[in-house]
Order: C-alpha cells, then structure tokens, then sequence
C-alpha cells in the first residue's frame, strides 16, 4: 500500500519540524538539562505537529544517545517508537477511549516499571473528548505520577479542558505555520518524490492549507495522483476552488436592484443542480470576502491571486454598511432554511429582500434618520393638558429603582456622571443626551474589545439617551443578558464614557422615551420637548 506523503515524511527529529521553534528550543533544552516535566500539554490546530513532536519527546527522554536534546533516531528504542513496537510508549485516542473506565485501565498500568525504555510515555490524543469522570480520575495521578511516568496531552480545543487539568501541566501553544514555510516544505517533498509543482500552485496548497502542513501534503498527494506536473488550475479543481463568477453574477444584480435577473441567476444554478443548502453558505462567504478585503485588505485563504484581485475591485463598489446588511438578511435566512419545508423559496425571498422588493430592509443610515423622525412624532402624541401631567406627578412613587438597581430620588433625579478627564475637552452634557446615540457603533466597537460576547449581542442594536439614562434598544436576548449581568452593565457604561465622556445607568428602550414626571424638573424637561416639537403647551 502506498504511504501517504504526510505520513511518510513526517518528521523524526527535532531538527526536521517546521515552523514550531520556540517549543522545540524549550523541549531540547529540558532533555539536555535532564528538567523534563511529568506532564505537557500541547494545544494548537490541525496539522501543526502536535502529536509529532510528543513523539520526538518521548524518543528524547528515553535514547541512551541523545546530543543537544536531539534523539539519535537510530537506536532501537527510536525505532521503535517510531513504528510502535516499543509498548512503554502508549498513545491513545480520548475520542474513542474518554470513558472513565478506560482512564482507570491506563492509570493500573502507570505502576509498572518500564520493559525497555527509562520512562513510561502515554501520548492522548484529542484530550478535550474526555467526559468529566474521566479528568477527575486522571487529576491524582496527573499532579503526583509515579517518577518513571510521563503525560503527554494533545489538543485542538484547550478551551473544553478543565482547569484543574491545565495547571498540572507544562503547556505549550502550537502556531499556524507560515505559508512561506509550508510552501517551501510542498516543493521539497515534490522534489524527492518526482512531482513537478509550480511555485503558484505550491504557494495555492499552503494558502488552501490554513496553517496545516498535513493538510497540504494531503493536498499535494491528490493533486499529483491527477498529474505528476502540478500547477495552479489542477490545485483549484481538485481543492473546490471552482471558478465563483455565479458569485459575483448574483451580487451584482442584488446591488442593482434587479430582481428578475437575481432570480434568474438562482434559477439557472438550480437547473444545474446547485442545492440551495449549499449555495446561501457561498453567498454569505462572498460577502464576508468582500467585507474582509473591504475593510482590512485581508489575503483570502480560500482564493486564487487572480480571484484575490477581482474581490479587491468590486468590494470598492460596497460600503461596510452595504455589505453587513446583506450578511445580516443571509445569515436570518439561514437560521430560517434549517427549520424551512421549502428551502428554495427561503433564499429566494432573502434575495428578493435583499433586492429592495416590498420587505428590503433600509441601510443602517436611514433607520436611524427614521428614528429620529419617530421620536419626534412621538413627542407630540405625548401631548396632555398640563393639569393631567401634574396629577401623574402626584401618584409618581418617590423612590423608583433604576435600570442598574441604584435608587433614584425625587428631589432631583439620578445625577449625570461626566468623565473627569482632563485631556478631553468638556463639553455640554445635556447637548449630548437628547436623541439617538450617533457614537452608538463606535461604542458597540469599544465593548466588543472588552467583551466579545456582549458585542455579539449588541449587534445593530440602537442607543436612546436621556438626560438620565442609556436606553438600548436590542433584541429579547441582549436586553435580558444585560439586565441579568451587572457587569455586562459595567462595561457598557465604561466603553460609552471612553467614546463620549459621560456615564448614564444603563436599561431597555421600551419604544418611547422614559419620561421624567417625578417633580418639576421632569414637568419643564417635558415642556421643553414640548417646544422643539413645535406643540404648545398651557401651565395649568
């Protein structure tokens, strides 16, 4: 059977892996000082030599002819461990072995003593597949392992180890490998096996591999089964790099609101068999391409040069707002496809949506003009004989808790709070707390640096502020996330005082402005929105 490149020329000495050298130096400096830890823990993406060089570990720990840290990898116990053949190296799969029982069959075996090699390794893989159970019971033995025994744990998602589990062990970060590295890797191993790449195509597979170098001999391995002269157009065949011009096609007409011919567009692609599963995903990655070379001229992983040039052009055609409001639309229907009878008509009423039919929705810009609009109108409906507002006065309870549960007295209501800054220059609050908040995104972008949780929630929400108050208006989940989390409270007060300077307690927009009916300072606030609205008003 013939052995995959990846395997065949995985490395077997330290000096052979690519892209790791902070953690290679470290590994080899501990084995020549003779300091090596009794547990590791390797974390990092597929492909980047994770397992690899727990293997490397384990033969440098055990060679009777180690140099520098380097294991000879001629010995019998190197070889051995390379092809398995050496049973005090054990590694197992946590995927298919993470039951209890099978972490307490490992551990009666951690008190033998090693057959042939100095220490006993057991190399598990995929650690963050073991069920809680399992972690308990391999904590003992992992703090306090008999002194012939050493752990080493692999994983792609370190986020799912507990913690308990981390601060037993030496952990070790594994980075994406450079594409330069890769590419120069996919070139020497054509060259030793006969395969002709060009430098486009070697430079394509190591873009395609997102850090992986398995991915791309992988890669490399199919393209060469096709062809032993391996250039750029076989690599997108045989990697799904499909020509996108559909794509660009189908946007174009969205942007120019031509319905008919977007619809003509889904037509013909279903006549040609494309699933509308598969093609709304495409559709939302196109605009997330244009969106990333828009906004940050980001090298696209899944493209061609030439491709890369033609997302360049036309993402100068779309504002950032342009291209978010037809991810928002695409990413709602399908939300709604997963749950959809029909799934071709849900990405047909997104496109005809997003197309500006009946149900289009207005750019970001003019919603918020809208809204102002509204509150305008709003303040008039509002509009009561003066004796009525003061007779609501009268019943108002003297002490209402406010949105962030402080108290809020009727002698003078909640003070503002003004960023004591003295680099910014202070500037009218009560100018600043009428209407809509226009630094509201630039405020959701300060959150999000704190908080990426909440910034996902608080995405196209809208601020209202008051002379009291932070209202936000957001869907049922930001408001209860923010309502039941004070420090979610806390950071959204703090990153609205780093944008404007001021500091209000934080509650929901309920549709209409809070109003201000606890004294006579609420009554002329009321007059004075009265007054802008253009509506007179008689003390009574």
């Amino acid at each position: 059977m013939k052995l995959a490149l990846y395997r065949k020329y995985r490395p077997t000495r330290f000096s052979d892996v690519v892209g790791q050298e902070d953690i290679i130096a470290a590994l080899r400096n501990q084995v020549s000082a003779g300091r090596t830890g009794h547990a590791y823990l390797f974390t990092g993406v597929r492909g980047t030599g994770k397992t690899t060089l727990a293997r490397m570990l384990a033969k440098a720990v055990n060679c009777p002819n180690t140099k520098d840290g380097e294991p000879c990898g001629e010995c019998d116990i190197c070889r051995g461990i390379d092809n398995g053949s050496v049973l005090d190296v054990t590694e197992i799969d946590a995927a298919s072995n993470n039951k209890v029982d099978d972490v307490r069959d490992l551990l009666d075996e951690t008190s033998y003593t090693p057959a042939m090699c100095n220490m006993r390794v057991y190399i598990v893989d995929e650690v963050h597949m073991l069920t809680m159970q399992a972690f308990n019971a391999l904590l003992k033995t992992l703090e306090e392992p008999p002194q012939h025994v050493m752990f080493i744990l692999a994983t792609t998602e370190v986020q799912k180890v507990p913690a308990t589990i981390l601060s037993r062990c030496q952990r070790f970060d594994f980075k994406r490998i450079p594409e330069d590295l890769i590419a120069e890797r996919v070139r020497y191993v054509a060259s030793q096996e006969g395969i002709s790449v060009t430098e486009e195509a070697s430079s394509l597979i190591a873009r395609l591999s997102d850090g992986a170098l398995r991915d791309a001999l992988s890669l490399l391995d199919t393209c060469a089964s096709l062809d032993s002269n391996v250039d750029e157009e076989i690599v997108k065949r045989l990697a799904g790099v499909t020509d996108r011009e559909y794509l660009f096609d189908l946007a174009a007409r969205i942007r120019e609101k031509d319905i008919t011919g977007a619809l003509g567009v889904i037509s013909e692609l279903y006549n040609n068999s494309m699933d509308p599963v598969r093609l709304l995903p495409e559709l939302i990655r196109h605009y997330r391409n244009l969106l990333m070379v828009r906004v940050g001229n980001v090298t696209l992983n899944d493209c061609s040069s030439d491709m890369q040039k033609k997302y360049e052009e036309v993402s100068r055609e779309y504002s950032e707002s342009e291209i978010l409001d037809c991810m928002d639309v695409l990413s709602e229907a399908s939300d709604r496809m997963a749950r959809s009878l029909d799934r071709e008509i849900t990405l047909e009423l997104a496109v005809i949506s997003l197309a500006g039919g009946r149900n289009g929705r207005q750019p970001r810009q003019d919603r918020r003009t809208e809204v102002r609009a509204e509150r305008k109108e709003t303040v008039k409906e509002e509009i009561k004989p003066a004796a009525a507002y003061k007779e609501e006065i009268k019943e108002t309870v003297e002490h209402t808790p406010d949105a962030d549960g402080e108290e809020e007295t009727a002698a003078g209501g909640l003070a503002l709070e003004q960023e004591n800054d003295s680099s910014k220059p202070q500037t009218d609050v009560k100018a600043q707390t009428e209407g809509l908040l226009d630094k509201w995104e630039e405020c959701v972008s300060e959150i999000r640096e704190r908080n990426r949780t909440l910034g996902a929630l608080l995405k196209n929400s809208l601020a209202h502020i008051t002379n009291t108050h932070l209202l936000i208006e957001a869907n049922p989940m930001a408001i209860k996330f923010i309502r039941d989390n004070e420090e979610s409270r806390t950071i959204i007060k703090e990153s609205v005082a780093v944008v404007t300077g001021i500091k209000l307690p934080v509650g929901p927009w309920h549709g209409e402005e809070r109003k201000e009916t606890k004294d006579d300072d609420g009554f002329e606030d009321f007059l004075r929105r009265a007054q802008e609205a253009g509506v007179e008003v008689e003390r009574g």
